[in-house]
């Protein structure tokens, strides 16, 4: 099964499987609510569905565009529904 452009993502909280700019593949999936943005807004973001397996960037498995040491996320780029590995 081929991979998608991450704009056709489901941002419904459904578990997919991504690929990060990086190289990176996980299972993950986009919470629409529940974070707070640099200017104190609710947003969302990508979460990591499995415990300890992100890219180390991604501040407790959240992509984040900038993390708490200010570093960028290595962003998603693109999906594919999830599958048994």
């Amino acid at each position: 099964m081929g991979w998608y452009t991450l704009a056709s993502a489901p941002l419904d909280g459904r578990d997919i499987d991504i690929l990060t700019a990086g190289g990176f593949e996980l299972r993950a999936r986009y919470e629409r609510q529940g974070f707070i943005n640099e200017a104190g807004d609710d947003c969302g973001g990508w979460v990591s569905s499995e415990e300890d397996k992100h890219p180390p960037c991604w501040t407790d498995g959240v992509c984040w565009g900038s993390n708490e040491d200010e570093s960028p996320s290595d962003p998603p780029i693109m999906w594919r529904p999830a599958h048994d590995r």
